[in-house]
């Protein structure tokens, strides 16, 4: 079972309804949702779209993340997987926590608008969801 990891571009694509990426974003947020496969993101996801919709009622964003939580796992951030990040040096330190919690979480795909963002990893494919949706 595909174990997917969400970036938090992907997962803003979708409570923006962004176009042109919602609808793939979207159709890869409902397979997990429909038990396809298993979907997680981190709580860094959760704290970075608070503040980038911080104009959105508070209200709106706890329904929107207990919706989200009824199908989406919480990869662990915690000291090795930070320090893999600091040692990682990646350009936008905010794509290391990404990628080292998606290694930990063991992550099939890590799902992201930015590929060319992530180093390729031979344990884990990184593609967009338009991409995810036609390869898988």
């Amino acid at each position: 079972m595909d174990r997917l990891f969400f970036d938090t571009n992907v997962l803003l694509d979708v409570l923006e309804q962004r176009v042109p990426w919602f609808p793939e974003s979207t159709e890869c947020l409902a397979r997990v949702r429909r038990g396809f496969c298993m979907g997680a993101i981190t709580a860094i996801t959760m704290s970075d779209i608070a503040y980038i919709q911080k104009s959105t009622s508070t209200a709106n964003l706890y329904e929107r993340f207990r919706l989200l939580r009824d199908f989406l796992e919480i990869a662990p951030l915690h000291t090795e997987t930070v320090d893999a990040a600091l040692a990682r040096r990646l350009p936008d330190i905010e794509d290391g926590f990404q990628l080292e919690a998606a290694l930990n979480w063991q992550a099939t795909h890590l799902l992201t608008r930015n590929v060319k963002d992530f180093p390729p990893h031979p344990s884990l494919v990184i593609q967009s969801p338009a991409d995810y949706l036609h390869t898988g």
